[in-house]
Protein backbone atom coordinates (compact mmCIF):
# COMPACT_ATOMS: atom_id res chain seq x y z
CA UNK A 1 0.00 0.00 0.00
CA UNK A 2 1.11 3.49 -0.87
CA UNK A 3 1.27 6.54 1.79
CA UNK A 4 -0.33 9.86 0.93
CA UNK A 5 -0.10 12.80 3.09
CA UNK A 6 -2.63 15.81 3.55
CA UNK A 7 -1.04 17.48 0.04
CA UNK A 8 -1.84 14.38 -1.60
CA UNK A 9 -5.07 14.22 -1.03
CA UNK A 10 -6.24 17.79 -1.68
CA UNK A 11 -4.32 17.88 -5.16
CA UNK A 12 -5.68 14.50 -5.75
CA UNK A 13 -9.45 15.99 -4.83
CA UNK A 14 -8.77 18.72 -7.32
CA UNK A 15 -8.33 16.28 -9.99
CA UNK A 16 -11.84 14.06 -8.49
CA UNK A 17 -14.01 17.27 -8.49
CA UNK A 18 -12.58 18.51 -12.35
CA UNK A 19 -13.77 14.93 -13.76
CA UNK A 20 -16.61 13.85 -11.54
CA UNK A 21 -17.61 17.05 -9.70
CA UNK A 22 -18.35 17.27 -5.76
CA UNK A 23 -20.62 14.44 -6.29
CA UNK A 24 -17.68 12.36 -7.18
CA UNK A 25 -16.07 13.46 -4.23
CA UNK A 26 -15.47 10.85 -2.34
CA UNK A 27 -13.54 9.40 0.32
CA UNK A 28 -13.60 5.55 -1.32
CA UNK A 29 -12.43 7.45 -4.41
CA UNK A 30 -9.96 9.39 -3.28
CA UNK A 31 -7.86 6.36 -1.63
CA UNK A 32 -8.96 3.99 -4.75
CA UNK A 33 -6.74 7.08 -6.88
CA UNK A 34 -4.07 7.53 -4.50
CA UNK A 35 -3.66 3.67 -3.09
CA UNK A 36 -4.04 3.83 -0.02
CA UNK A 37 -6.66 2.67 2.53
CA UNK A 38 -9.38 4.60 4.13
CA UNK A 39 -7.51 4.31 7.48
CA UNK A 40 -4.80 6.44 6.09
CA UNK A 41 -7.72 8.64 5.27
CA UNK A 42 -8.81 9.32 8.46
CA UNK A 43 -5.70 9.63 9.76
CA UNK A 44 -4.96 12.77 7.95
CA UNK A 45 -8.71 13.79 8.31
CA UNK A 46 -11.50 13.09 11.07
CA UNK A 47 -14.05 13.17 8.37
CA UNK A 48 -15.26 14.46 4.93
CA UNK A 49 -16.47 17.63 6.89
CA UNK A 50 -13.33 18.64 7.66
CA UNK A 51 -11.73 17.48 4.16
CA UNK A 52 -14.10 19.64 2.56
CA UNK A 53 -12.84 23.15 4.81
CA UNK A 54 -9.03 21.87 4.46
CA UNK A 55 -9.94 21.15 0.72
CA UNK A 56 -11.16 24.86 0.61
CA UNK A 57 -8.61 26.64 2.56
CA UNK A 58 -5.79 24.58 0.09
CA UNK A 59 -7.50 25.69 -3.33
CA UNK A 60 -7.92 29.77 -1.80
CA UNK A 61 -4.14 29.46 -0.75
CA UNK A 62 -2.64 27.55 -3.33
CA UNK A 63 -4.64 28.69 -6.39
CA UNK A 64 -5.39 32.43 -5.18
CA UNK A 65 -3.33 34.04 -2.22
CA UNK A 66 0.34 32.36 -3.28
CA UNK A 67 -0.56 33.26 -6.89
CA UNK A 68 -1.75 37.00 -5.82
CA UNK A 69 1.67 37.04 -3.73
CA UNK A 70 4.00 35.94 -6.73
CA UNK A 71 2.26 38.44 -8.77
CA UNK A 72 2.71 41.20 -6.02
CA UNK A 73 5.72 40.38 -6.33
CA UNK A 74 6.81 41.72 -9.72
CA UNK A 75 7.57 45.05 -9.51
CA UNK A 76 7.11 45.92 -13.30
CA UNK A 77 3.68 46.66 -14.04
CA UNK A 78 4.06 45.45 -17.55
CA UNK A 79 5.68 42.06 -16.59
CA UNK A 80 2.37 41.50 -14.02
CA UNK A 81 0.28 41.83 -16.48
CA UNK A 82 1.68 39.35 -17.96
CA UNK A 83 2.38 36.98 -15.01
CA UNK A 84 -1.39 37.54 -14.40
CA UNK A 85 -2.59 36.56 -17.92
CA UNK A 86 -0.20 33.12 -17.29
CA UNK A 87 -1.53 32.59 -14.04
CA UNK A 88 -4.78 32.61 -15.64
CA UNK A 89 -3.88 30.33 -17.95
CA UNK A 90 -2.42 27.49 -15.49
CA UNK A 91 -5.79 27.41 -13.07
CA UNK A 92 -7.22 24.34 -12.89
CA UNK A 93 -9.87 25.65 -14.66
CA UNK A 94 -12.10 22.11 -14.84
CA UNK A 95 -11.67 21.90 -11.15
CA UNK A 96 -12.79 25.42 -10.37
CA UNK A 97 -16.11 25.24 -12.43
CA UNK A 98 -16.65 22.05 -10.11
CA UNK A 99 -16.07 24.07 -7.14
CA UNK A 100 -18.57 26.74 -8.48
CA UNK A 101 -21.28 24.62 -8.84
CA UNK A 102 -20.72 22.90 -5.68
CA UNK A 103 -21.34 26.15 -4.47
CA UNK A 104 -24.22 26.36 -5.69
CA UNK A 105 -25.59 24.00 -2.88
CA UNK A 106 -23.35 24.26 -0.23
CA UNK A 107 -22.63 27.81 1.70
CA UNK A 108 -19.22 26.59 3.02
CA UNK A 109 -17.96 26.41 -1.07
CA UNK A 110 -19.78 29.44 -1.89
CA UNK A 111 -18.21 31.82 0.82
CA UNK A 112 -14.50 30.74 -0.60
CA UNK A 113 -15.35 30.96 -4.13
CA UNK A 114 -16.59 34.50 -3.64
CA UNK A 115 -13.75 35.44 -1.74
CA UNK A 116 -11.59 33.83 -4.00
CA UNK A 117 -13.07 35.89 -7.16
CA UNK A 118 -13.44 39.40 -4.86
CA UNK A 119 -9.81 38.75 -3.88
CA UNK A 120 -8.40 38.30 -7.86
CA UNK A 121 -10.78 40.63 -8.80
CA UNK A 122 -9.19 43.84 -6.52
CA UNK A 123 -5.97 42.46 -7.28
CA UNK A 124 -6.34 42.70 -11.09
CA UNK A 125 -8.32 46.04 -10.69
CA UNK A 126 -4.97 47.06 -9.01
CA UNK A 127 -2.86 45.68 -11.91
CA UNK A 128 -4.62 47.72 -14.15
CA UNK A 129 -4.24 51.01 -12.13
CA UNK A 130 -0.54 50.14 -12.12
CA UNK A 131 -0.74 49.99 -15.91
CA UNK A 132 -2.34 53.15 -16.29
CA UNK A 133 -5.85 52.50 -16.34
CA UNK A 134 -8.18 54.84 -14.10
CA UNK A 135 -9.91 53.36 -10.91
CA UNK A 136 -13.41 53.15 -12.80
CA UNK A 137 -11.75 52.07 -15.95
CA UNK A 138 -9.85 49.65 -14.22
CA UNK A 139 -12.28 48.22 -11.70
CA UNK A 140 -14.70 47.64 -14.68
CA UNK A 141 -11.97 45.79 -16.58
CA UNK A 142 -11.13 43.32 -13.90
CA UNK A 143 -14.74 42.43 -13.74
CA UNK A 144 -14.65 41.47 -17.02
CA UNK A 145 -11.42 39.53 -17.20
CA UNK A 146 -13.60 37.58 -14.24
CA UNK A 147 -16.18 36.84 -16.04
CA UNK A 148 -14.04 36.30 -18.76
CA UNK A 149 -12.29 33.90 -17.05
CA UNK A 150 -15.45 32.06 -15.02
CA UNK A 151 -17.53 32.00 -17.52
CA UNK A 152 -15.15 29.86 -19.91
CA UNK A 153 -14.63 27.99 -17.48
CA UNK A 154 -18.52 27.43 -16.73
CA UNK A 155 -19.10 27.04 -20.61
CA UNK A 156 -16.12 24.37 -21.77
CA UNK A 157 -15.43 21.59 -20.58
CA UNK A 158 -11.94 20.64 -20.92
CA UNK A 159 -11.15 25.15 -21.23
CA UNK A 160 -9.37 25.59 -24.27
CA UNK A 161 -6.27 27.71 -22.90
CA UNK A 162 -5.41 28.77 -25.98
CA UNK A 163 -9.04 30.83 -26.54
CA UNK A 164 -9.33 32.23 -22.93
CA UNK A 165 -5.92 33.57 -23.71
CA UNK A 166 -7.11 35.27 -26.68
CA UNK A 167 -10.19 36.74 -25.24
CA UNK A 168 -8.03 37.61 -21.99
CA UNK A 169 -5.78 39.41 -24.91
CA UNK A 170 -8.37 40.88 -26.88
CA UNK A 171 -10.35 41.91 -23.52
CA UNK A 172 -6.81 44.10 -22.53
CA UNK A 173 -5.45 44.82 -26.11
CA UNK A 174 -5.16 48.30 -25.65
CA UNK A 175 -3.54 48.17 -22.38
CA UNK A 176 -1.32 45.81 -23.63
CA UNK A 177 -0.73 48.21 -26.74
CA UNK A 178 0.12 51.31 -23.98
CA UNK A 179 2.29 48.56 -22.05
CA UNK A 180 3.86 46.94 -25.21
CA UNK A 181 4.04 49.08 -28.02
CA UNK A 182 4.01 47.45 -31.03
CA UNK A 183 3.83 47.69 -34.90
CA UNK A 184 0.29 47.62 -35.96
CA UNK A 185 0.36 46.07 -39.57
Amino acid sequence: MARANRSAYLECALDVLAEAGSEGLTIAELCSRLGVTKGSFYHHFSGMPEFVTALLEFWEEQRSQRLIAASEAESDPAARFTLLLDIAMGLPHEAEAALRAWGRSSAEVRAVVERVDEARERHLAATMRLVGLPEERAVVRARMAMAVLVGTQQRENPVRVDGLRAMLEELNADVQVAVYPRTIP
